[in-house]
């Protein structure tokens, strides 16, 4: 009897491993990573050089989208001094299975303001940065999956699904068979 006792405990021991592993990813893991990808500054037309710092990223679980802020630092050959604004940033988040990644999808400039700038520039501003940003920032990876979260107690999982929570995403792993 008691050798049967440990088959079955050794049985629903295995099938709790190979069941769905939950991983969840904070804001704060979000804005570490921009933080770290946005570090270099990006040239746009080979007249602005624009330079990104301290994302503030928030999830909308009922849109299932992101919502970043951005200090933004703006330096042309066209003005005399660098401009300091805020760039706001909208998109849908996609796991991109190739990658182990979460990419940012359909991204939107909500906003580019300029400080100082009056409102018809700004809205020049913001006209072109929805032009040019949006699809520079379409794919932009987020996120990449932790090599130890895919493969657990000699078992290895894929991301099988992703939620839009109000404190992260939380992602659904299923071993792979």
């Amino acid at each position: 009897m008691r050798n049967l006792w440990l088959s079955w405990l050794l049985v629903l021991t295995a099938c709790a491993t190979l069941g769905d592993r939950t991983v969840n990813v904070t804001e704060a893991d979000i804005q570490n990573m921009l933080n770290k990808k946005l570090d270099v500054p990006v040239q746009l037309l080979k007249i602005f050089d624009v330079s990104l710092s301290n994302s503030v990223v928030k999830f909308d679980q009922q849109t299932g989208r992101m919502h970043t802020t951005l200090d933004t630092m703006l330096q042309s050959k066209l003005f005399d001094e660098s401009l300091a604004g805020k760039l706001g940033i909208s998109g849908k988040l996609r796991f991109d299975a190739a990658t182990q990644s979460i990419v940012l999808d359909e991204p939107q400039i909500e906003q580019f303001n300029i400080a100082g700038a009056d409102s018809k520039q700004n809205e020049m501003m913001n006209a072109l940065a929805k032009v040019i940003a949006g699809p520079l920032l379409n794919g932009l990876t987020l996120y990449k999956v932790k090599e130890e979260d895919l493969k657990f107690g000699g078992t290895s999982y894929m991301p099988k699904d992703m939620q839009v929570t109000g404190n992260g995403l939380q992602i659904t792993l299923s071993p792979t068979r």
